[in-house]
């Protein structure tokens, strides 16, 4: 994701409305550079493979939440230290 664009999907995700929220963050998705956005498209596939062998990996959603999150949504003054 890009860092310019981190406030945008925290106050997507904070949307009360699970309808609103798909929307805001399916139209923040496609406004990504091409790049980016093939990037996310193909590591969300392969995450989902992953998830949906679960029961060998045990790597649910919420665990490669957990894992991929810190990495792939962070502000530009993030680093590693503060996390």
């Amino acid at each position: 994701f890009v860092t310019d664009k981190y406030a945008d999907f925290i106050d997507a995700n904070r949307k009360e409305d699970p309808i609103e929220r798909l929307k805001t963050l399916k139209r923040l998705i496609h406004d990504l550079p091409e790049h980016h956005y093939e990037t996310l498209k193909f590591l969300s596939a392969h995450l989902k493979t992953v998830a949906e062998n679960s029961e060998k990996n045990k790597m649910e959603p919420r665990n490669l939440a957990i894992v991929f999150g810190p990495t792939l949504v962070r502000t530009s003054d993030d680093n590693m230290t503060h996390m």
